[in-house]
This record gives C-alpha cells, sequence and structure tokens, in this order.
C-alpha cells in the first residue's frame, strides 16, 4: 500500500494541477487552457478546459468526425490506463482503485474522478 504524503492541501493543489497539465501535455501532444480540481476525502474530481487540437475542433463540426474524435480519444485512453494509473498513484502516493473519464466535445472540456483507497487529507 502506497503511503500518501501530502501535508499541505493548497501546495499539493498546485502540484497536482501542474502534475495534471504537464501528464497531458507530454503524452497527449497538447496541454489543457484551464484545469480545475476538487478533493473530497477519498475522491478527486478535476476539470480539464481546451482540450482539443485544431483538428479536432473541426472535425467535430462533422457527425462522423465527431465519432471519430470520440473513438481515438477512448482507444488512447484505454491504451495509456495502465501506466496512467501507475503514474498518478506515485505521485499522489495512494492507490487509485477506480478511475472515470467523460469528454464534452461541444464545450471542449473534460472531467476524471479518481476513487482511492485511503482519503489524501
Amino acid at each position: 500500500m502506497l503511503q500518501t504524503k501530502i501535508k499541505d492541501l493548497n501546495t499539493f493543489e498546485l502540484e497536482f494541477l501542474n502534475f495534471i497539465n504537464n501528464y497531458i501535455k507530454r503524452n497527449g501532444g497538447k496541454g489543457p487552457r484551464q484545469t480545475e480540481v476538487k478533493f473530497m476525502g477519498d475522491t478527486i474530481v478535476y476539470f480539464i478546459r481546451g482540450i482539443l487540437t485544431e483538428r479536432e475542433k473541426k472535425l467535430i463540426h462533422d457527425p462522423e468526425g465527431k465519432k471519430i474524435v470520440m473513438e481515438a480519444r477512448r482507444i488512447f485512453m484505454e491504451l495509456d490506463k495502465k501506466h496512467r494509473m501507475e503514474v498518478f498513484e506515485n505521485f499522489i502516493g495512494c492507490k487509485i482503485i477506480e478511475n472515470y473519464e467523460s469528454w464534452n466535445l461541444e464545450q471542449d472540456s473534460a472531467v476524471c474522478v479518481l476513487l482511492l483507497e485511503n482519503k489524501i487529507f
């Protein structure tokens, strides 16, 4: 079991936001324009806005293009899931027992929910 080493919520929030932005940019090619995080005991919810590339923004105007963007993102997230969860667990210092992601392409945003083994605060 990983042990959380988090002492200060404000400092951890900034570090987590930077971690998320850097991870997405490094692994997805484009970082989000805005990121927001909420900590609730054993749950972390983060929102990212400005996630689409210029190419994706054009594609989603067509129904078939929107399907392609959604499927490509779904496949990428599934292929990267094991690695992503390991990296996130190491950063947080706590095992992630459930993970959910959802995108709203029209709003150029996404949300992720991480359910942790332990409360972090």
